[in-house]
């Protein structure tokens, strides 16, 4: 890069955003053409994708590094920079205009050869002239000229006026955010993120080395107290109605203590963990039925675990769902996590029960929200004192007294969706074969016998003597 302005650049520094979320970036260079946000990977050998995951095979070893597209995240981080800046711009009155700051990945390892599609190969860059299948950094991004004049970003905005905004933002190097507890260390990268949270791994070494995750809530810096006591209250639930569930087939919650950013989780966990849509790209080709047939059998006994002890999800989807296996995809584990929008009623212990206020759905996945429950915006009913309320969605069965239809078919009608043909018979008899015992015969009297894979019937009453 030439050594005269408006080039400048600024790497590892992380800064606070607004939301209270502390972001590491790798570097941020201001060029003629631009403010641009490098995501930086140097991992070597060849990379294909399977949608938005990454696998990168080493030419000398037999190990497969799996990892998401982080292009998503780099362009939250651009966003939440560009907010603090025009926040910096305001106090220091000055009336410049910023200019957009453009999200990149750079894969910097040598003679990388790529296979990624053209969806996710955008906004993906290789060394110029080391790369195959990639565009070039400097000649394809960094060199290009501005789309427009005004665009354009001049020597003295580079040179005097970036360099005083990220001082009044309190860029920094410092990595005291990476401590959960004296004796924990969380990963610079992020594991996953959404609005109120974020997800790290972490890591504490000593007489036995430990693996984990800490799921932190943000506490907005600028927000108000309701909004402050909003997100406090999704951690306390989550942590809350895991207490005295044991269970490998869901999340366990270790610890809760205050980190800089907001009240903190750490889970049980392990660094080559997938999430199960990561885990069924890259391994889904391999597993016979018997194995698939497992992974259900495991998620289906966790629910009912979980609704023997009255706990219920409300916001289940694949994106809840961790998977531990081998190296090469075998022996899966099922493990639920994301229980910050749970309901759970302690009727039978000396606790008040959880759930009884509403839960906003910013606490939730944006992947998250089609899998709702029709209950979740509203508090926990308690009618009675002798009987135990369970919320009416995760009794599959009678899912229609909350709603006039089912959620899949509800979902549908909201996204426009047509209602697929009925192909689920075989489907039908070999989830009986494992001993559902809510599986009943006939159609739904909503769906009809179309739409059997959406739901299930209501089991007849008893009649009452």
């Amino acid at each position: 890069m030439p050594k005269a302005a408006p080039y400048r650049a600024w790497a590892t520094f992380s800064f606070t955003a607004a939301s209270g979320r502390i972001n590491e970036c790798d570097l941020l260079i201001a060029v003629p053409g631009g403010l641009y946000l490098l995501e930086l990977k140097g991992h070597p050998g060849r990379v294909v994708n399977n949608g938005d995951t990454w696998r990168f095979f080493q030419d000398d070893s037999n190990r497969v590094l799996t990892l998401r597209n982080p292009l998503h995240f780099t362009d939250l981080k651009c966003k939440e920079l560009k907010g603090r800046l025009e926040w910096a711009a305001k106090q220091l009155h000055l009336s410049t205009r910023l200019p957009r700051i453009e999200p990149a990945v750079f894969l910097s390892a040598p003679n990388l050869r790529s296979g990624l599609d053209e969806v996710q190969s955008t906004r993906v860059y290789g060394r110029d002239e080391a790369s195959e299948g990639l565009p070039w950094l400097w000649r394809d991004l960094l060199s290009r000229p501005p789309q427009q004049e005004r665009q354009r970003i001049t020597p003295e905005f580079s040179r005097h006026v970036l360099p005083q905004l990220l001082e009044k933002i309190g860029i920094r190097a410092s990595t005291a955010h990476l401590r959960f507890g004296d004796d924990w260390t969380l990963s610079s990268d992020l594991l996953d993120a959404g609005p109120t949270w974020e997800d790290r791994l972490a890591e504490r070494t000593g007489i036995v080395r430990e693996e984990g995750r800490v799921q932190l809530y943000l506490t907005a810096q600028q927000a108000t107290d309701e909004r402050r006591q909003s997100v406090e209250r999704a951690a306390r639930r989550e942590y809350q109605v895991l207490q005295g569930i044991t269970h490998r087939g869901i999340a366990q919650a270790m610890q809760i203590r205050e980190h800089q950013a907001g009240p903190a989780i750490l889970f049980r966990h392990r660094a080559n963990d997938l999430r199960l849509e990561s885990y069924l790209a890259v391994h889904g080709e391999r597993l016979g039925a018997e194995v698939r047939l497992d992974m259900v059998r495991q998620l289906a006994e966790a629910v009912r675990y979980a609704h023997s002890r009255s706990l219920y999800h409300r916001a289940l989807a694949a994106r809840s769902v961790y998977v531990s296996a081998k190296d090469d995809g075998a022996e899966p584990i099922m493990r639920i996590v994301d229980w910050q929008a749970a309901a759970r009623d302690f009727d039978t212990t000396g606790f008040s029960s959880i759930g009884n206020t509403s839960l906003p759905g910013e606490h939730v996945s944006n992947a998250a929200e089609v899998y709702l429950a029709p209950e979740f915006d509203t508090p926990l009913r308690r009618p009675g004192r002798s009987r135990r309320v369970r919320p009416r969605c995760d009794r599959l069965p009678r899912h229609h007294r909350a709603t006039p239809c089912c959620p899949a078919q509800r979902t549908d009608r909201a996204l426009g969706r047509r209602q697929g043909p009925a192909s689920v018979r075989c489907l039908r008899r070999r989830v009986r074969r494992l001993g559902f015992a809510d599986l009943r015969r006939g159609p739904c009297r909503h769906c009809g016998p179309a739409g059997f894979g959406r739901c299930v019937p209501d089991p007849p009453r008893r009649r009452r003597t």
